[in-house]
């Protein structure tokens, strides 16, 4: 049998709570300060953002997608991580995000970005786009002029020299042609045996177990058998478009030192992240739109995907024009009618709600969005070698700095870090690096979020409830007190900074 906590693994790909909009944590904040202190604080013209081990850059993407909401700030990200995959996986994605509406529409855009997400498989369509990103990144990772022209969102300056050519190795591995050069699914397999050992043969049953009593019970209703089981068996969470799902997802790709029977030891590539939550938390069980949510029969007509699929396609819609997207009126009328159905059929099954959103997306279809950006173009796009010369979305207010590994103990040194960070978002997979020499860093009245334990599945509710505990005396220690205590129910606790 593996270890209890084999499941997480040893990387994180994707964070283990629902993705926020942090700009909207700080105004939550500054608004408690003027109910209680009748007069508004630390009001900034700049707002700084430190993630420590998220894993993924959903807060990232959905704070800048959201920032138009809130009143107009700079925003500086300051990104911490403990594996140089994930800061290349993060600029494929933020790039992903930023594409331009000519080059790409946003029903391709959010299928893409689903599948290089949370996919061990993928399309050709899409193990080309890493391709041709891999050729990009490694012209911007060798040249920052060229990336700050290519990409100004996103600053690689303070990583150090070791660690880009690290980067490089891994821009170069995605861009290798031949998909057996990381067999993934003979990987995934392998895990899968080592981790359920003797429940290998009977892993249906615990398959339904961990999705019926772990994952409903703690509200995930909507993650549906069909999808889990598919993600617990192969690795794929996200079918947005009918193809042959066979190509590697070369960005989940990491290595490991592991220890052979000889004692010695050997580094290898392989899969070493979650198999047992998937990535259905972060983007999957929570919407704005609270129509996915209606049930039929005691079943969810949509189901994590479904959901996973709207929320991305309202972000970058969000990003792309600065407003809201709204569900139209007639596939309102259309899910009413499916629900009617369903009453009358209990076998009928769900229809996607990424495409159908897409398709009447205020009345443009995959083709009428390129005509009508290809009409008002006015920016010069061209290719030379490897080096793409256009224009993504503009986000001039917006800048991700990503920070060297492992270097929270210390940041607190450089003068340039004292008192900065207005937001801080901590992972559970490095929240043991917070402690009280961080404390000249932060702001006054400073946001700290931690993300608890909840859904990771390997712990049970007593260690869930002692890891929350935890944490509140942790962040008490750095100056941090808590705005309720976190109960088990809670994916995040959340702290205000007392300098005092």
């Amino acid at each position: 049998m593996s270890s209890g906590g084999e499941g997480f693994g040893s990387i994180t790909w994707w964070g283990f709570t629902s993705s926020l909009d942090l700009q909207a944590e700080v105004d939550e904040n500054n608004h408690g300060m003027e109910m209680s202190k009748g007069a508004s604080k630390n009001e900034h013209e700049s707002l700084n953002i430190l993630i420590v081990g998220a894993g993924d850059c959903r807060h990232i993407i959905k704070t800048i997608a959201q920032r138009k909401r809130h009143k107009h700030r700079k925003i500086h990200f300051y990104v911490i991580e403990n594996n140089p995959e994930l800061l290349a996986r993060h600029l494929l994605l933020i790039t992903l995000a930023v594409e331009p509406t000519h080059k790409m529409g946003l029903q391709e855009k959010t299928e893409l970005f689903a599948e290089i997400y949370g996919n061990t498989l993928i399309r050709q369509q899409t193990y080309q786009y890493v391709q041709d990103k891999g050729n990009l990144f490694l012209e911007m990772i060798s040249d920052l002029d060229y990336a700050d022209e290519r990409m100004p969102i996103v600053d690689m300056s303070q990583l150090k020299f070791r660690e880009r050519d690290f980067i490089e190795g891994i821009f170069k591995f995605w861009r290798e042609p031949d998909p057996r050069y990381f067999n993934i699914t003979t990987m995934w397999d392998a895990r899968l045996r080592h981790y359920l050992g003797v429940r290998y043969d009977s892993r249906s049953g615990a398959y339904d177990w961990d999705l019926s009593m772990k994952l409903h019970d703690l509200g995930a209703k909507v993650i549906s058998k069909m999808e889990y089981v598919r993600w617990r068996e192969k690795g794929i969470a996200f079918e947005a478009r009918e193809g042959v799902y066979d190509r590697p997802n070369k960005t989940l790709s990491s290595g490991l030192v592991l220890k052979r029977n000889d004692g010695s030891r050997v580094p290898t590539r392989g899969y070493w992240g979650d198999m047992v939550t998937g990535p259905f938390i972060t983007f999957g069980v929570e919407s704005e739109e609270q129509s996915l949510f209606k049930t039929a029969n005691g079943a969810h007509v949509k189901n994590s995907e479904d959901i996973t699929l709207h929320n991305l396609l309202c972000l970058f819609h969000e990003l792309q024009s600065g407003e809201r997207y709204q569900i139209p009126a007639q596939q309102e009328t259309e899910d009413a009618n499916k629900i009617i159905e369903m009453d009358e059929d209990p076998n009928a099954m769900a229809t996607d709600v990424a495409m159908e959103t897409t398709e009447t997306n205020h009345g443009s279809s995959h083709h009428d969005i390129h005509h009508e950006d290809h009409k008002h173009e006015s920016h010069v796009h061209h290719q030379h070698k490897n080096k793409e010369f256009y224009a993504p979305i503009q986000c001039d207010d917006v800048c991700v700095h990503f920070l060297s590994l492992n270097c929270l103990a210390e940041l607190h040194k450089k003068s340039k870090f004292q008192k900065l960070f207005n937001v801080v978002f901590m992972s559970t997979s490095m929240v043991q690096q917070f402690t009280p020499v961080l404390r000249p860093m932060f702001a006054d009245e400073c946001v700290l979020i931690i993300e608890l334990a909840k859904f990771i599945l390997d712990v049970n509710k007593e260690q869930v409830a002692g890891f929350a505990k935890r944490v509140t005396e942790m962040a008490r220690d750095v100056g941090f007190e808590p705005k309720q205590v976190p109960s088990p129910k809670d994916s995040f606790a959340k702290f205000a900074f007392r300098n005092i």
